[in-house]
């Protein structure tokens, strides 16, 4: 038995379970209580006669049977005595609105008299009496004998309960009015109006009221268990189980108490009111979301404390008690010369402790008119504050050269010098970290120079080296043509060797080109260029090419000269380039244009072209080397052209962009115009 009650005491399922009975404990006690307060009226009331909205009734009702039978009476009446027509208009409306209540109470009778004239109205008549189960014809005997009646005189008001509201139908009663009125609800309601109803709608909820209450008392018993359980068994171990120490784990107790009762503020924000345009369904299923979401997280948040406190952690994990922490370890720290000069501090704290002493002694001396002591601590006072000051002074200086030296390493003038001569022992240490970086930036930026030009020399020899034997076999296969080969096979041989090894010196050359370029190593003469002549040129040196890979080139033959500051063999080599790019990777049929502009102190020429291949790559992957838009490679082209343009052109100081839109391709290269 002992050992099943442990199982059930520290099995997960227990827990949960504990938790789901929690919640809807919780519910059920809050819809009881939220049910209770909304009819508290009702369950203070023994019967329906006291209840409010019947004594409203009621006394609505009388106040109509008077207002009707004593002060309007009649159309004509009212014409007769209304002074303005708007009074007339209104107590016609009402005269008419009365007319169509009263004959549809059924447990609503009344009986007027007018003492005077004798007359009397009232809706008992005999049929009525019988159907009501009456032994007695008098209407006012059969009112008198109900146990809800009221009588009202010309200055009398009876009634067999308090009715507060009574008084009022009563001074609509002209002084000295003739008029005796009762009225009564009877006691054995029958269908078809508003107190039969209300009286319906009262004991239903008596009902209710009764089991609310039960479901409270069940629900509360249920919750406060189940939470008494989760509070024992939170943060305890199987005793059978190794006790093995360890560190309870969750968010900081003062953080998490913060945000618990942030969490609360919100739910008194957000909670739903009674309100007619919502729905009461959506109003309940909204309240019981809200105060679901507020019970786990007080449930969380009182596990998470019990947890904490059986822990020995309860103080100790906070987000205050960790910040003392570590501020008394930092100050540790700082005193054993591990962050900064722990004498700093001891400095700072005695120049505190002087000044004050200082200033103690000359209070002293002034108010005891002891002036030549008093002198000379004002000057001891002075000099000291004076010394501090030069001090602070020569430190915050060091501290401006060393900001200065960052800034000028941070630059890029790793040569700059940090003397050391003028820095004190305060920043002596921050100065020499500073020339530590500046030393080791000046070893990795050697590093990565003489990477780069080992990768320059070696493609420029590697170049170099090809050239020669590929000059050897340029020059036999050109002897080979030049004798006469019987065998066209090996004649075919022949030039497709001349066509690989023209193809193969080509891309030398532009490999070389491209080192060059890359790393800077090309004379630039600036010069005034046009760069519409320029495109017309390349252009027409271009256009029979263009003719037979079937391109239609569209290029304005007219236009604002646009002068440029540039090489005119580069922006050449530029334009060779992109037109043989056109050319190679261009969609046969289509068009090409060429549009020439200047904005923002730039010259620049856009061309534009149809790939004949899918552009499944990326415009900067486009500028790198040896890649191509061809993927198959079946092409002519080296990959390099692209390359060597954007380095020729960011050379001259011009910008190279390039734009993938679908399969358009489109490359723009702006040049900084001529200044004259």
């Amino acid at each position: 038995m002992d050992i099943k009650l442990r199982n059930i005491r520290y099995s997960r399922g227990a827990k949960i379970t504990a938790v789901i009975i929690v919640w809807l404990g919780f519910l059920a006690a809050m819809g009881s209580s939220l049910f209770l307060w909304e009819n508290r009226g009702i369950a203070g009331v023994s019967n329906y006669a006291r209840d409010s909205t019947f004594q409203n009734d009621f006394a609505t009702m009388v106040h109509d049977t008077v207002e009707y039978h004593v002060v309007l009476k009649s159309e004509a009446n009212i014409k007769n005595a209304s002074t303005d027509a708007k009074t007339t208009a209104n107590n016609l409306q009402r005269l008419h609105q009365i007319e169509k209540v009263l004959p549809t109470m059924v447990n609503f009778v009344y009986y007027v008299r007018n003492t005077q004239t004798g007359e009397n109205w009232t809706n008992l008549d005999e049929q009525r009496l019988s159907k009501l189960g009456s032994e007695t014809v008098d209407p006012v005997r059969f009112i008198q004998e109900q146990p809800t009646t009221v009588f009202l005189g010309t200055s009398t008001i009876e009634a067999s309960v308090p009715f507060s509201q009574i008084a009022s139908s009563t001074e609509d009663m002209p002084a000295g009015s003739p008029y005796e009125v009762y009225a009564a609800v009877v006691g054995s309601l029958h269908p078809g109006d508003m107190f039969y109803n209300d009286f319906v709608n009262f004991m239903g909820t008596k009902t209710s009221i009764e089991f609310a209450t039960m479901v409270l008392i069940i629900a509360f018993v249920l919750a406060a268990a189940a939470f008494i359980f989760l509070i024992y068994v939170t943060g305890r171990r199987d005793p059978e189980e190794e006790d093995m120490p360890g560190r309870v784990k969750g968010m900081y107790t003062d953080v998490h108490t913060l945000l618990v009762f942030i969490a609360a503020v919100i739910s008194l924000c957000i909670a739903p009111g009674t309100s007619t345009d919502v729905p009461k369904i959506l109003t309940i299923v909204a309240l019981a979301v809200v105060l679901s979401l507020d019970v786990f997280i007080g449930l969380s948040y009182v596990l998470s404390m019990v947890r904490q406190f059986r822990a020995g952690q309860l103080f100790t994990n906070t987000l205050l008690y960790k910040l003392g922490s570590s501020l008394t370890a930092f100050l540790r720290l700082a005193f054993q010369g591990k962050v900064f000069k722990g004498w700093m501090l001891l400095l700072l704290f005695g120049y505190g402790i002087i000044n004050g002493l200082i200033f103690i002694l000359l209070v002293a001396f002034n108010s005891h008119s002891v002036w030549p002591e008093f002198l000379f601590i004002l000057l001891v006072f002075l000099a000291f504050n004076a010394g501090v000051a030069y001090f602070s002074a020569r430190s915050l200086a060091a501290l401006a050269q060393i900001m200065v030296a960052v800034k000028e390493i941070s630059a890029g003038n790793l040569d700059y010098t940090l003397s050391s001569n003028d820095i004190p022992a305060s920043f002596a240490a921050f100065a020499e970290d500073i020339r530590s970086l500046q030393g080791g930036l000046q070893k990795a930026v050697a590093q990565a120079v003489k990477g780069e030009r080992m990768k320059t020399d070696l493609i420029t020899n590697v170049s170099h080296d090809l050239k020669t034997p590929l000059t050897s076999i340029i020059n036999y296969v050109d002897l080979l043509k030049r004798e006469e080969l019987n065998n066209e096979t090996a004649a075919g041989y022949v030039e497709i060797l001349e066509e690989k090894s023209f193809r193969l010196k080509q891309l030398i050359e532009d490999l070389v080109e491209a080192s060059k370029a890359s790393s800077g190593n090309l004379a630039m003469t600036g010069e005034k260029v046009n760069l519409h002549e320029l495109m017309m040129q390349a252009c027409g040196e271009y256009q029979e090419k263009m003719q037979q890979a079937q391109l239609d080139l569209h290029m304005p033959t007219a236009g604002e000269a646009v002068v440029v500051w540039a090489d005119g063999k580069y922006m050449w080599r530029i334009a060779e380039n992109l037109l043989s790019n056109v050319i190679k990777y261009s969609l046969p049929h289509s068009r090409v244009y060429i549009d020439i502009s200047s904005e923002n102190g730039y010259g620049s020429f856009t061309i534009k072209n149809i790939s004949a291949f899918p552009l499944n790559i990326s415009p900067e992957q486009l500028t790198e080397r040896f890649v191509r838009g061809d993927e198959s490679r079946s092409t002519e082209g080296s990959g390099l052209g692209l390359s060597i343009s954007q380095s020729l052109t960011g050379l001259q100081g011009g910008k190279f962009q390039l734009e993938i839109d679908g399969d358009l391709f489109k490359v723009t290269v702006a040049i900084p115009l001529w200044e004259e």
